[in-house]
């Protein structure tokens, strides 16, 4: 073999033992990122399932809406067949939001899905409120429209007069719906709703004194 194959052959190596180290290096602190991730998720989960005064006063305005969602999950995963009667008012805002925004988390979201989920039928009739409650009008007047193309759908209806939305199909809903939620500070305005209703988050909290377990409305 001549000196110059066995150079480039040498770099060729050189440079391959390179990007080895250098991808798995790059893999381990991925993974070590993920897994701590996944510790601070774990963390505020444990720390906001259930909340109080002292919670709100505590709280980050950044982990506001996170923190309310760890509370109601936990009390539809306390009680699955009774989770939506015993909510409040806020807190049925709160997860009907998010049951929308979690329909639209599969390969090829869709807001017809939100309609069709029998999980979320108990949303299907105020979530356009909810929205409007929060100060996102543009999002209710959107899904009024949709709810009502849903139910030509599902009904085998004639088609009837939709205004602006008369050519829409549930592509366009949904891409609408998703440009609305990145460009109108949907969060802010959930979170800013959130502080204005806190007391309908707060739990009833155990407190243990002498030999008896006493509970107290906070």
């Amino acid at each position: 073999m001549r000196t110059f194959d066995i150079v480039v052959w040498v770099v060729f190596i050189a440079a391959s033992l390179f990007l080895f180290f250098f991808f798995q290096k790059r893999i381990k602190k991925n993974k070590i990122a993920k897994l701590e991730a996944q510790k601070a998720y774990e963390a505020k989960r444990e720390k906001y399932q259930y909340l109080t005064p002292e919670s709100f006063d505590d709280m980050p305005r950044e982990d506001v809406t996170a923190a309310v969602l760890f509370h109601c999950t936990r009390k539809e995963n306390e009680d699955f067949d009774h989770y939506y009667e015993n909510m409040t008012e806020s807190e049925r805002l709160v997860h009907g939001i998010y049951q929308l925004t979690l329909s639209l988390s599969d390969k090829n979201p869709s807001l017809h899905s939100f309609f069709l989920s029998p999980s979320n039928q108990v949303y299907v009739p105020h979530i356009a409120e909810y929205f409007e409650r929060i100060g996102s009008h543009d999002i209710a007047e959107l899904l009024i429209a949709a709810k009502k193309f849903a139910d030509i759908i599902e009904n085998d209806e004639e088609d009837e007069d939709m205004g602006d939305y008369s050519k829409y199909n549930f592509s366009d809903f949904t891409n609408e719906f998703i440009t609305l939620v990145n460009t109108t500070n949907v969060n802010e305005k959930l979170t800013k709703y959130v502080l204005e209703h806190k007391e309908e988050f707060y739990d009833e909290v155990k407190e243990e004194s002498g030999d008896n377990d006493e509970t107290i409305s906070e």
